[in-house]
């Protein structure tokens, strides 16, 4: 081969690989515009999911937590029956089955 046939393939491999790069950079630079697109989107709707939580908090104000881990358990189930039985007394009320039997 001569001399201007090795410049000749150089220059080919060079241009070839110049444009390989070019369009993988561009590839690339699609990609990352378009992530960034998206975290300014979810930037945006953070900032309004913040001010909603924010804004929920601020209408419904939180009641203080009482634990109930050391009292005394017997006490405890006594209240739980008796408020399970107001509620069952409750519930017969407003469906209209007191004084009734459900057999014939």
């Amino acid at each position: 081969m001569t001399w201007w046939a090795w410049v000749l393939l150089w220059l080919l491999l060079v241009g070839v690989s110049a444009v390989v790069l070019v369009r993988l950079g561009l590839g690339v630079w699609r990609k990352g515009t378009a992530v960034l697109a998206e975290v300014g989107r979810a930037g945006a709707v953070s900032a309004e999911l913040s001010a909603q939580v924010t804004r929920l908090r601020a209408e419904q104000p939180r009641e203080p937590v009482v634990t109930t881990a050391f009292d005394d358990p017997v006490a405890l189930r006594r209240e739980r029956t008796a408020r399970l039985a107001q509620r069952t007394r409750a519930r017969r009320r407003r469906s209209g089955l007191v004084g009734r039997t459900l057999h014939r």
